[in-house]
């Protein structure tokens, strides 16, 4: 056998070794979501009966008002958005629900090396990830397609920028998503991963936000994660300016007449900012998941 012939056989072997790890590595992460679907299954029926109540209770308030001869709007977009004003928490709390447990309940029972003890730390939060996300995925979108059922029996016609509002709904639920999951990986307990995610996401967030605005901050507040939800919105009708001037008193002047301070509201990011934004927090926030994952299944914890 000559010399190349030799070389040719040896790239060939390294070819189908490569082939079978990669096939290995698939079926790794297939089993890990199969196996974490199936212990979430129970999980996943009680966000789904969550989300079909919070649905329930925006339909009977609509129709109540209906009843007593309030107008149904001319737009369906403005119908859609009636459904949609507890979404954002509706987002933070499937997050957390799915997302809170991912990685602190291996070192909170210390069951990470007795489940999974062949697969790859890399396999298993890969597949860890996609099955939780996929559930949380399908929460939302079931709450979509409650919602454009709605609409089609009052308007005989779904919006095609309801699809939109999908998308993006589901690109901020990755990015809180894999906020709470970086939590996930700093805590050692479940049930605090997920109330510090809670509390980062509906308070803190929030708080300063608020602060900002009233200390006179014009800018947008890009760096505020859940100033991104307002793009689920506003993609079906951009609002034009995008932020709102709020006046409020700062003083009584001389002659008894108030004086007043204008302040900036801002209610959603454009579309190309949300989409770069979302995406940059959670490659961020996947990255450093990843590494303390590491960090922490090294030393045993």
């Amino acid at each position: 056998m000559t010399l190349e012939s030799k070389q040719i056989e040896t790239e060939i072997m390294l070819i189908e070794k490569r082939k079978a790890g990669l096939r290995r590595d698939l079926t790794q992460i297939g089993d890990t979501i199969t196996f974490d679907f199936k212990r979430n299954l129970k999980s996943f029926i009680l966000m789904l009966i969550v989300f079909l109540g919070i649905f329930i209770v925006f339909l009977i308030v609509n129709e109540l008002q209906y009843l007593q001869d309030v107008p149904l709007p001319e737009e369906p977009i403005n119908y859609i958005n009636s459904y949609m004003s507890m979404f954002g928490f509706m987002v933070i709390l499937s997050a957390a629900g799915f997302a809170g447990s991912i990685i602190a309940e291996d070192f909170h029972r210390q069951t990470g090396n007795l489940i999974f003890p062949k697969i790859s730390k890399t396999r298993l939060l890969i597949g860890r990830v996609i099955s939780r996300y996929g559930l949380n995925t399908i929460c939302v979108g079931f709450y979509y397609v409650l919602i454009g059922v709605m609409t089609f029996i009052k308007y005989e016609e779904i919006p095609i920028v309801i699809w939109g509002s999908l998308g993006w709904a589901l690109l901020y639920t990755f990015m809180i998503f894999s906020f709470v999951t970086l939590m996930s990986s700093i805590m050692k307990s479940t049930a605090i991963s997920i109330i510090v995610s809670i509390l980062f996401l509906l308070i803190v967030f929030n708080m300063l936000s608020m602060i900002l605005r009233f200390a006179g901050v014009e800018g947008e507040p890009l760096y505020i994660l859940t100033y991104y939800e307002g793009i689920i919105t506003a993609s079906m009708n951009m609002p034009d300016p995008r932020y709102s001037e709020i006046r409020m008193p700062t003083g009584m002047g001389g002659n008894g007449d108030g004086e007043f301070a204008t302040f900036i509201n801002w209610t959603t990011p454009t579309e190309a900012v949300a989409l770069i934004g979302m995406l940059i927090f959670t490659s961020i926030f996947l990255a450093l998941t990843y590494f303390l994952y590491r960090r922490r299944q090294s030393k045993n914890e």
